[in-house]
């Protein structure tokens, strides 16, 4: 669920000139989410989450590579108790710094670059890390990779179920070739590219990828700007494009999520441009929401507009654009439910409940004056966010009715 590089230079320029934190206390707008705690760290990016542990990202501190060498990683959160207590922390500064669970006590850490992955003669400088999580306070890193020189990643996704790791491009047409490279993590002390991919049908390859898995199918979801697409993902190295999407008022498609009961499909789309939580709702920058009961034809149902948002307080502006950097980026479903939640950058975080598709109804929602929310994740019947500005966000949740 990263930003795309247009995204992070347009944002680096709003939090150099505003100042990532806001020099008062931050004001709150709350409905349904209870704050348990607030752990706080700037360049927060990406959340996952396996038994009793979450682990969120960290973008080298900022958003600038290399901003601050002795920032950057991943933390690990114990949240077995009444609030999260941190109790581990690898480090690496890099960007992207994105996290992704391959099994009970193996993390991937996806970057762009990153000071323990450093590349090699014909090497990018593009890859992700292995890290043995089996005892968090002591993370150590048992395998890299680096792609081929040219390649990037700029995220990745496991393919659940197997050694495979699928990494990523950015969807933007000059980056990495548009390919996808899946990695072959058997051997963790030395992963190894088994395929690439570079879809059909799209001009852009992916910026980031989800999988759903059922005994009906095996489909992937491949998000980029020029559009989204389904894959067929039975044979894992062999994947075939089985519909394409292009929607004109999504200007970036950033990230597509399937329901857990594969019958929705939310995207996002990062406008880096023309986007606004504030006076009248434009189409840019929403949440769209799909029908996929039918993955080869996908049936557009609705669209969620951005919220209240921030302001000039809280990021701090940038010469032509709103104050507001406030656009859909990060998406995750509720288990078992069709609730979704939301994070909005300026936005905060919002839970909208989908099971009249056509329908969306806001059932709950957290925005702070710093709120510059990037990442959400549902684990343990709470909500997790992690925030560019505030850290680890946790919450308890109430949704009642809209």
């Amino acid at each position: 669920m990263k930003m795309s590089r247009l995204g992070i230079a347009a944002l680096s320029g709003l939090l150099l000139v505003g100042g990532l934190i806001p020099a008062r206390a931050a004001e709150t707008e709350a409905k349904g989410l209870k704050l348990l705690d607030k752990i706080q760290f700037t360049g927060g990016t990406e959340l996952a989450a396996s038994g009793k542990y979450v682990y969120a990202g960290e973008l080298n501190g900022t958003t600038r590579r290399n901003e601050d060498p002795e920032k950057g990683g991943v933390h690990i959160f114990d949240v077995s108790g009444k609030a999260p207590r941190e109790v581990g922390f690898f480090s690496c500064p890099g960007n992207d710094n994105d996290v992704e669970v391959v099994r009970p006590g193996l993390i991937a850490m996806g970057h762009h670059t990153a000071t323990c992955n450093v590349p090699e003669a014909g090497e990018s400088a593009a890859g992700f890390v292995l890290i043995d999580v089996r005892n968090p306070a002591k993370a150590r890193q048992i395998g890299a990779i680096n792609l081929p020189s040219g390649s990037q990643s700029h995220t990745l996704k496991p393919y659940p179920g197997t050694d495979y790791i699928y990494v990523n491009p950015g969807g933007l047409p000059t980056n990495g070739g548009m390919k996808t490279h899946i990695v072959d993590i058997s051997n963790p002390k030395k992963p190894e590219v088994k395929a690439t991919y570079v879809p059909t049908g799209s001009s852009t390859g992916c910026h980031d990828f989800s999988f759903h898995l059922s005994k009906k199918a095996k489909l992937g979801f491949c998000a980029g700007y020029g559009g989204f697409g389904i894959w067929d993902v039975s044979n894992p190295l062999e994947p075939k494009v089985i519909s394409t999407i292009r929607n004109p008022q999504i200007q970036f498609n950033h990230f597509a999520v399937p329901s857990s009961d594969g019958k929705l499909l939310a995207i996002d789309d990062e406008a880096f441009a023309l986007h606004t939580c504030k006076g009248t709702p434009t189409p840019t920058g929403r949440a769209w929401i799909y029908d996929i009961s039918d993955p080869k034809s996908p049936k557009l149902q609705s669209s969620i507009t951005p919220p209240r948002g921030g302001d000039a307080t809280g990021v701090g502006t940038f010469p032509g654009w709103t104050p507001s950097w406030c656009l859909s980026h990060g998406l995750d479903w509720q288990p078992g439910t069709h609730n979704l939640a939301v994070t909005w950058f300026t936005g905060g975080v919002t839970v909208h409940n989908l099971d009249d598709a056509t329908a969306p109804k806001e059932l709950a929602y957290f925005q702070a004056d710093d709120s510059t929310t990037y990442s959400a994740l549902w684990h343990g019947g709470r909500l997790y966010t992690n925030d560019m500005a505030r850290g680890l966000d946790a919450f308890a949740v109430k949704l009642g009715k809209s």
